[in-house]
């Protein structure tokens, strides 16, 4: 009931702390400016012809939308994902587990058993690829023999503390080292058990189909070691029930993620926690299949909600070794601040026009004669393929910016990059682009992207733009 309060409320705080988008159409303004999924460099030069060209590059990165886990990196529900939380991002949550059973067949006998778990988690990226995280997990176990009173056996909370530095090898493979501590409180005093701490150290995979073969499929895999996590008598129920054994153990952790679009990403995972020493092999050990969607409702996709389900697939019952369930729910709430995203994140491009973060990043040059509208038809081709992404991408609001530097007096620098802008659309309307779709500004030297003292600083500041509105 506790938990189910609290997941309540924080749905409904992190629902109405949406912040709010929007740009009417004759504000005189640039749309507001969006995160940036990498750094892009846009500029202008001037040819030995005198002709005012426009250049664009980009630094590839993912752009899909990354989510914590349970314990507040970025990954599924378990498996951590190789990836690092953008410089600056915040992530705060809550997960939950449950099941009820009617016979739990562990060391200790046969119980009915009825247990929940809820985590608090925070994640923050202080550094670029560098995140922290810790969780504060709590346990509730009800629990009887036949003919006994029912009794509850509640964790005092136990925090676990995690650091991990993501290296991208390539577009495809992404490596993060993991270490954790783990600091594993007292129980009530049904179960006397003392402080432990323990440390785990391993590493996280991941592998991104989405750049190389074009299909958001991201695949990821962990390896942890992990030192005993309690130290109490043999068969007792903070090791049949709370996920801490007694022995060593390595986990291996597999999982895929299916991004579908903007809204439900689901996933499936398998954990395996091997327990060294204990009585199990492998195959027997601890561990679980989880299949579940995470739900992003809103606009700005940073509130994820996941629902889902584990399977135990190892079910040992073995002193030392956690009890697992044949099937359980679980849950997660989670919102986070700072992502770095692309609205849309499946633009159709062309080999001289990306589309990044809502804006067209061209790989070629625009031509101008000097000090006029008119545009050079070596840039024709260019804008045919602009017309082409447009027109595929079913962008409805697209505006065009024409910039100047400083050479002339305001009145000509405005007129100049507002024709511009114009002699644009107009091209893009021959090639089929409603007119409706396309808005154009022009803010001749009022938007500088350097100085303009130096010959450089005035090419920079000479550049036309392309900006997604809707």
């Amino acid at each position: 009931m506790i938990f189910a309060i609290r997941l309540a409320v924080c749905v409904l705080f992190l629902t109405i702390a949406r912040p709010p988008f929007a740009l009417a159409e004759d504000e005189e303004r640039e749309p507001a400016a969006q995160p940036r999924p990498a750094q892009i460099a846009v500029s202008t030069t001037t040819t030995t012809e005198g002709k005012e060209v426009v250049t664009g590059e980009e630094t590839i990165v993912r752009q899909e939308l990354l989510h914590p886990t349970v314990s507040g990196q970025v990954g599924l529900f378990r498996v951590r994902s190789g990836e690092s939380l953008p410089q600056g991002a915040l992530a705060f949550g809550i997960g939950g587990e449950f099941y009820s059973l009617g016979n739990a067949q562990t060391t200790l006998g046969a119980f009915q058993a009825s247990t929940i778990a809820e985590s608090l988690f925070v994640g923050y990226s202080p550094y670029d690829n560098l995140t922290l995280s810790v969780m504060r997990r709590n346990s509730s176990t009800t629990f009887n023999t036949v003919g006994t009173a029912p009794q509850l056996i509640s964790s005092l909370g136990d925090f676990t503390f995690g650091v991990s530095y993501s290296f991208a090898v390539s577009e495809l493979l992404t490596i993060a080292p993991i270490a954790n501590l783990m600091i594993a409180s007292e129980f009530n005093a049904l179960v006397p058990s003392g402080l432990t701490v323990s440390g785990g150290l391993g590493a996280a995979v991941t592998v991104s189909l989405a750049k190389t073969l074009n299909v958001p499929l991201y695949l990821h895999a962990n390896l942890i070691y992990h030192s005993p996590q309690v130290r109490s008598g043999a068969g007792s129920a903070t090791e049949a029930f709370y996920n801490f054994t007694r022995f060593n153990t390595v986990a291996l952790g597999v999982g895929a993620e299916l991004h579908l679009g903007d809204i439900f990403i689901p996933f499936v995972e398998y954990v395996n926690t091997y327990p060294f020493s204990a009585s199990v092999n492998y195959f027997s050990a601890p561990s679980k299949v989880s299949i579940g969607t995470r739900i992003t409702p809103l606009s700005n996709k940073a509130l994820a909600l996941l629902v889902g389900m584990d399977i135990g697939t190892g079910r040992a019952i073995a002193s030392g070794v956690p009890y697992t369930p044949p099937a359980q729910v679980i849950a997660q709430v989670s919102y986070t601040t700072g992502l770095t995203q692309s609205e849309r994140k499946h633009y159709f491009t062309t080999k001289d026009v990306n589309v990044v973060n809502r804006k067209f990043i061209i790989k070629k040059n625009i031509n101008f004669k000097v000090g006029s509208a008119i545009l050079e038809g070596s840039s024709l081709p260019l804008l045919n393929q602009i017309a082409d992404v447009i027109l595929k991408n079913e962008v409805r609001k697209l505006l065009i910016v024409g910039h100047t530097d400083s050479s002339h007096n305001e009145d000509f620098n405005l007129k100049l990059s507002q024709d511009r802008a114009a002699a644009v659309k107009t091209y893009l309307v021959s090639k089929g682009v409603s007119p409706d779709v396309l808005m154009t500004q022009g803010y001749g030297k009022r938007k500088p992207r350097a100085s303009n003292a130096t010959e450089s600083g005035r090419a920079l500041n000479r550049r036309v733009e392309f900006l997604i509105v809707e």
